[in-house]
């Protein structure tokens, strides 16, 4: 079973803020799931071929490559920049950007 300091250290990993409540059952499921792949890990799987995909699919990309050309007219830009809901000349107009 998980300590409450491990639960808390995987917590501030992940920048999480638990309650309490949440906390013990965070407790209980990450040991459970643990306790899982313990029991994964103990299955002998030396006699089985690694699966890397299932569908027979190889390759399944279309041509990388110019579909067809867009052309760019002033008529066009004034349709898409008139369809934001700011916008300043010919540009989109968007909120900036913060860092937390």
């Amino acid at each position: 079973m998980l300590t409450e300091q491990e639960v808390n250290h995987i917590a501030t990993l992940a920048r999480l803020e638990l309650p309490d409540e949440l906390r013990k059952r965070m407790q209980k499921d990450l040991s459970s799931i643990l306790d899982f792949v313990a029991q994964l890990e103990r299955v002998d799987t030396s006699d089985v071929e690694p699966l890397y995909q299932v569908t027979g699919l190889q390759n399944a990309t279309r041509a990388d490559g110019l579909e067809r050309p867009w052309p760019m007219d002033p008529g066009l830009a004034d349709l898409l920049v008139g369809q934001a809901p700011h916008k300043h000349d010919r540009y989109v107009k968007v909120k900036s950007v913060k860092k937390k």
